[in-house]
């Protein structure tokens, strides 16, 4: 090769290098989320994506908050978003809509609320609060279905002896406990943790966290699977790695979520870390008592609804190779 040429080749080479680099290495395909609630539950999602596996699975996750299970899951109806991390709760409500919806992977096994209220109410159950004001995230929500199905257990009208009033999520649920624009509210997991520990300011009134539910999941359209079926898979497959990591790393739960509540103390941090991967279904794995006890609360609230097998509620061939 003259001087010349070996000069060409060199230049060529170097030019095919700088397009190839420019170019990314593998195809991302961006999915957005939506999130009714930000709490512990959403650990393994974060693991997920601060460790690299959505981008080693070809997605871009885009996360996006709203206020309660309501609004997020109408964003997913309208196809705003692509997974909606909420209750169970709505599959059963967008399939009565005539949109099939399906549990791409499980983030708690089960119930995440209790019903709080201030340490000075007299309230000590449910019964108590007849003729009071009842504070739930959304209407619509597991917070709604949840009261609403426990009031009628009671043998209690959740519309004529309760005022249920949407009082939003978060700093907005306990201001309007402190506020006493409520007598009592559905605080999540994350939020009671926070809360509880201003000693002997909060009681619970009913505590659903041992009950088996699908209370926080990745939920999304059956048309989403379809159209962007190595996306759903490569969702599900990420999240439930990192569900694997972080029962076998403490420590990697207790920095994760360090970095999802950045204003919690070290000693809360440990206290949620522990609970939210006790909480977390192995591999991510719905279970059929939970999807039992999701029918029952759900149809409770509104019997014209349709109760769906494990088989319809939870896609779980997208966990498998």
């Amino acid at each position: 090769m003259t001087a010349k040429r070996n000069t060409i080749f060199t230049a060529l080479a170097g030019a095919a290098a700088l397009v190839l680099g420019a170019l990314p290495a593998s195809a991302q395909t961006k999915v957005i989320g939506g999130v009714a609630a930000f709490n512990e539950a959403l650990l393994p999602v974060f693991a997920a994506r601060d460790k690299g596996y959505f981008e080693q699975q070809g997605i871009t996750l885009e996360l996006v908050d709203f206020k309660g299970g309501g609004p997020a899951v109408q964003a997913l109806a309208g196809g705003s978003i692509d997974v909606c991390f909420c209750a169970a709760d709505h599959v059963i409500r967008l399939r009565a809509r005539k949109l099939p919806a399906v549990i791409l992977i499980g983030l708690d096994t089960f119930h995440s609320y209790a019903l709080v209220a201030k340490s000075s109410s007299p309230a000590t159950d449910l019964a108590s609060l007849k003729g009071k004001r009842v504070g739930i995230t959304a209407p619509g929500s597991l917070t709604d279905n949840t009261i609403r199905f426990s009031m009628k257990e009671l043998g209690l009208n959740p519309d004529r002896d309760f005022q249920i009033s949407g009082a939003g999520v978060g700093a907005a649920m306990q201001a309007a406990i402190d506020s006493d624009r409520i007598d009592a509210g559905m605080v999540i997991l994350t939020d009671l943790a926070n809360m509880m520990q201003k000693q002997g300011a909060y009681k619970l009134v009913v505590d659903y966290r041992k009950m088996p539910y699908p209370s926080f999941a990745g939920l999304a359209l059956e048309s989403f699977i379809k159209d962007k079926p190595q996306a759903a898979k490569g969702f599900a497959r990420a999240v439930a790695r990192a569900i694997g990591d972080l029962e076998k790393d403490p420590e990697l739960a207790r920095a994760t979520l360090a970095k999802m509540f950045p204003n919690f103390k070290p000693e809360l941090v440990a206290e949620v870390a522990k609970s939210a991967v006790e909480r977390t279904p192995k591999g991510g794995i719905v279970t059929p008592e939970s999807i039992e006890n999701l029918n029952k609360i759900v149809l409770a609230s509104d019997d014209s609804l349709k109760a769906v097998t494990l088989q319809e509620a939870f896609d779980a061939s997208l966990l498998k190779d």
